[in-house]
């Protein structure tokens, strides 16, 4: 992004941010965040023996368990002992990368990565034939407003106050999949809120701060440290009219950080997960319009069949500029709503009806909003 698109952008957040304030709203509409490869990992080897590559096989198996599932619960079922044994059988590819290393440029140095690609539908159908929630890639993003407190100095986890935190927050969230930001605290923040409104969980006014940001979830809390007393975080997530709250403690600043992070994706996955026992198979007409032209068609008919409560995607009818598909759930047609209402590419027109003919079939109505889909 050139320096001019960012200074676009901040005026565009500034704008929202006070219209939003003017018109009394706590929060802008949801906004999905899709996550790239989710089914990739990658892992530095010493070498490229076979050995060592089956060992990493292994590891990334279960970075992807972790991501896909939403939770480390799945590592813990003995049905899932054999697949990690076994995990090569799951990987669809794999090949060596040699990457500088960015701290010792002048010295040419390079670090030898492998980069293995997991077949998507084998780690689904595994997931879900043991009963273990199935995550897409389209996940909410969270705001992250935390005071960090060591012996009594405060200060607020920000890029230019705590950048090793920023750094090991962010690590933590990419093992989980989690889109996360920060507060950036600059002039327009520190006027909405300041670190005591933080300490005291002042949410009203921590929440007319993150409208700009327009976050699905908000997690506000402290991470603390006292010498020779350890560490501890105090937690409290908001998203979805839910309230979770909770404390952790440990010996190392870093347990805490991880600890915050594998709980909130725990949480959020509880809610935007589908879980496999919730399956009914069922099938219903949903039609979209102010559609032009076949790619448009594709298009939409790629994105359904990237929504996991979708088994399958058929054209049923093509009527000028409303198609309508034949889809096949696994789950509820309200995960199917839901989903969709969370992303940015098609909208309801109205209400879900019912065609009460010789078999009866719910039909859903959208309109392709034209934002969100990938080519």
């Amino acid at each position: 992004m050139s320096v001019d698109e960012k200074r676009e952008t901040m005026k565009l957040h500034k704008l929202l941010a006070l219209l939003s304030v003017m018109l009394g709203m706590v929060s802008l509409p949801a906004k999905a965040v899709t996550v790239e490869d989710l089914f990739t990992i990658e892992l530095p080897v010493a070498d490229q023996t076979t050995g060592l590559r089956l060992e990493s096989f292994s590891q990334a198996f279960r970075q992807v368990v972790v991501k896909v599932s939403g939770s480390d619960d799945a590592l813990r079922s003995p049905a899932l002992e054999r697949p990690i044994e076994s995990s090569a059988r799951y990987v669809k590819q794999f090949r060596y990368i040699n990457r500088s290393l960015p701290e010792a440029d002048e010295y040419d140095a390079e670090r030898l990565i492998l980069r293995i690609d997991f077949d998507q539908q084998l780690i689904e159908s595994l997931l879900r034939d043991n009963n273990f929630p199935v995550w897409g890639r389209e996940r909410p993003s969270s705001l992250l407003v935390i005071s960090y407190d060591v012996n009594e100095k405060i200060k607020l986890v920000t890029q230019d106050t705590t950048p090793d935190l920023i750094e090991a927050l962010d690590q933590a969230a990419s093992v989980h999949a989690v889109p996360v930001l920060f507060p950036l605290m600059d002039l327009e923040d520190i006027g909405l809120v300041n670190i005591g409104d933080i300490v005291a969980r002042e949410f009203g006014k921590i929440q007319t701060m993150a409208v700009r940001y327009a976050p699905d979830a908000l997690l506000v809390g402290q991470i603390r440290g006292r010498s020779g007393q350890g560490w501890q975080g105090d937690w409290e997530v908001r998203f979805a009219d839910q309230i979770f709250k909770w404390k952790f403690e440990a010996s190392s600043k870093k347990q805490v950080t991880e600890q915050v992070i594998r709980h909130l994706a725990k949480i959020l996955a509880l809610e935007y997960a589908l879980e496999d026992h919730r399956r009914v198979e069922q099938s219903l007409l949903l039609s979209v319009s102010a559609m032009q032209g076949i790619d448009n068609l594709i298009k939409v008919q790629k994105y359904l069949k990237s929504l996991n409560v979708v088994d399958s995607v058929h054209v049923a009818m093509i009527n000028k500029d409303v198609i309508t598909y034949r889809l096949r759930l696994r789950n509820n047609p309200e995960d199917l709503q839901r989903l969709i209402d969370f992303g940015e590419v098609l909208e309801e027109e109205d209400f879900p009806q019912l065609n009460t003919g010789a078999e009866e079939q719910i039909i859903l109505n959208y309109s392709y909003i034209d934002r969100g889909v990938g080519n």
